[in-house]
């Protein structure tokens, strides 16, 4: 007996939950139906559109605390708004500085460049004078050369004069 009493009991506890699994889906469905509904719906005041989750409600109470709660939320909200408007006009002013950090940039680099190219002009200018007087030296050197080795000739042929002109005289 009490073994169909126990099964009984599971029987009707099996069927509640399947009772209640069910209610409880329906209540799933029409909760998403009004949610659905509600984000859809618009209300239009004076010529503005508010969707109903957008609307700043506000609660008149009797108690002091709700009263408070507001004018501090409204408060924190000045000051949020303040904040961020400091924030704004602190990162223009850091765009602003990095704007003219890059074009100072550019230009001390542009100016290295011309700076450079005109080392490296007056470098192959000089270089090509060096190359020229070194040119000029190794030709004079040559030209030297062979006049030193053509007075050599003549100290020789003058020591050493021919002997067939002076047995011709």
């Amino acid at each position: 007996m009490k073994e169909l009493i126990k099964t009984i009991v599971i029987v009707l506890l099996v069927i509640v939950a399947i009772y209640y699994a069910f209610v409880v889906n329906k209540v799933n469905e029409r909760m998403d139906q009004l949610n659905a509904a509600d984000s859809l719906q618009a209300i239009s005041i004076e010529g503005f559109d508010h969707r109903v989750h957008d609307l700043d409600l506000r609660f008149i109470g009797r108690g002091k605390h709700i009263q408070q709660f507001q004018r501090d939320l409204s408060a924190l909200d000045q000051k949020l708004d303040a904040t961020a408007r400091r924030f704004d006009v602190k990162i223009d002013s850091l765009g602003l500085m990095i704007r003219e950090l890059r074009m100072n940039t550019e230009s001390e680099l542009a100016n290295l460049r011309a700076d450079q190219e005109a080392t490296a002009d007056r470098l192959s200018q000089f270089q090509r004078q060096t190359n020229r007087t070194l040119t000029d030296i190794q030709t004079a050197a040559s030209r030297l050369n062979r006049k030193l080795s053509d007075l050599e000739k003549r100290v020789k042929t003058l020591e050493n004069p021919p002997e067939e002109s002076s047995k011709r005289k």
